[in-house]
Order: C-alpha cells, then structure tokens, then sequence
C-alpha cells in the first residue's frame, strides 16, 4: 500500500531515543564499526553466516569487486552490491548495523505521517517555529533536530545521507511557500525513500569505494559509477518503500516497520545475480 493511506500517521509523539537500535533492550548490539575501520579483513558473524546460508565474503574482495568495475562500459552494479551485503555478514548484519541510519528514518516517519494539522502539532511540540518563517527556514530547523551531529562514523554517514536527502527535496517540486501545504502523503514517502537510498549509498562507498583499490582509477569513472550505483539503489528502494508504509501506523510499530524495510533492500541486494 502507498502513502495515500497515511493520514492516520503514528500515535504518539516521542521520537526514537539516541540509542534506538532496532533491537530488543536486552540484547546486545554489535554496531559493526570496528569490523570495517581499516578496511581489513574481518570475519563476519558466524550465526548469521549460517541462519542466512550467506559465504563469507572478505572486505578486500568486496573492495575489489568494486575498484574491477570502475571504467567499464557497462559495470556489474548488481555485483557490487551483492558483494558488499555479503561481506557485511549477509542482509540481517547490514540491517542490524544501520542503526543509526533506522532511527533517523523512524523519525521521519513519526514527524511525517498523518495529517497537516497533526504533523504540524508534532513539529512544534520539539520547538520548531512556523509563523514568520520560510519553508526552507522551518525544514532547516527539522534537518538539525533530526541529524545525529556525531563525529561518530556510522553517524556521520547517516548525516551526510539526511544532509543529502534534503538538498534533493529542496530542489524537487515538492517545495512551496507554505511548508503546511508540503505535509502530504507524497512528502512521507519522499523523504523515506531519498533518506534510505543516501544511507545505503553512503554506506556502501564508506565501506568499499576509498583506498589503495580506487587509487588509480580516474575521478570521471569513479564518479560514474557512483552515479551508477546510486540509481540502482533507488530504483531498488523505490520498490519497496511503498510495499511498507501503511495506514495508521503506532509508534511502537514503527521501529519494527523500518527495520523489515531495511531487511528487505539489503536482502535484494544480497541476493543480486
């Protein structure tokens, strides 16, 4: 189901908390950062290897599966992403290490669902101000609550992914004037879609587009690739965005709402052929 059945929006008002991680509060969260900071080889989860049937697959081949497409006339995109999901320890790992990344786009979906009256309630009750102000002045004010401003990597990423996602809302034709007549279905999913393709764009190139592997290749190519890469992720987000937002949605739900949706992109990107 689209978007044009979340009017309803989440009950409740509370925004995830900082160390929101998708997971049950008596488990333990392996945030995956020390695993892919030098870029060295390192083992995967072994569980999960086995529970998702997934071979390992090294950071340096990983790497190098997308340094060998660089310059090609018609690169395998779909083998880089594979690739890179598989040495992220398989689909669920790179969901569960996303962290970050999850409870920003939970808190789009709270701040953004439902109705004009009711997501502006919501907006103003974490202290964002309309009367007098320009849109792009009051979604400025919402960019800032939102990011983690971490130096944190994982978080870093994820700014540099919500920073992405609204310069490109900016300069879509979903602006206006008044930012009241913005709060439509069509900006939920907007925003959902943008901010979760720029997360696991930018993630993926963190892990395996910088070093020695890229080194020689032009800065035409690799910017091409990226490009590349970057449409692929969002025609693959595009699918399955709508496949997940739905109709009257609880707070409770959507933690369990965007981790199934990051479980099923990567999941697609896993099982790429």
């Amino acid at each position: 189901m689209g978007t044009s059945n979340l009017y309803k929006g989440p009950k409740g008002n509370a925004l995830l908390p900082s160390d929101y991680t998708g997971e049950p509060d008596n488990q333990d969260l392996d945030t995956g950062q020390d695993a892919t900071a030098e870029g060295d080889d390192q083992p995967v989860d072994e569980e999960l290897t086995q529970e998702n049937n997934t071979p390992k697959v090294s950071w340096t081949s990983a790497k190098r599966t997308f340094s060998n497409q660089i310059g090609k006339h018609n690169p395998n995109i779909r083998s880089i992403a594979k690739s890179y999901t598989k040495a992220s320890g398989g689909y669920k790992r790179a969901a569960k290490t996303s962290a970050s990344s999850k409870r920003v786009a939970g808190n789009i979906i709270t701040l953004f669902a439902g109705t004009p009256e009711a997501i502006r309630q919501r907006i103003e009750q974490i202290g964002v101000v309309f009367d007098g102000r320009t849109t792009k002045e009051v979604f400025n004010d919402l960019y800032s609550h939102l990011c983690a401003g971490s130096a944190l990597r994982e978080e870093a990423v994820t700014d540099r992914a919500l920073s992405e996602t609204f310069s490109e809302l900016f300069e879509s034709e979903l602006m206006t004037d008044q930012a009241l007549d913005m709060f439509k279905p069509v900006l939920l999913e907007f925003l959902v879609t943008h901010f979760i393709t720029n997360s696991i764009y930018y993630k993926l190139l963190n892990e395996v587009a910088f070093g020695e592997l890229t080194g020689d290749k032009s800065t035409a190519d690799i910017t091409r690739i990226e490009q590349d890469l970057k449409t692929f992720i969002d025609g693959l987000v595009n699918g399955r965005v709508p496949e997940h937002l739905r109709e009257g949605i609880t707070h409770g739900e959507v933690n369990k709402l965007v981790d199934e949706l990051y479980e099923d992109c990567y999941k697609v990107m896993e099982g790429m052929e």
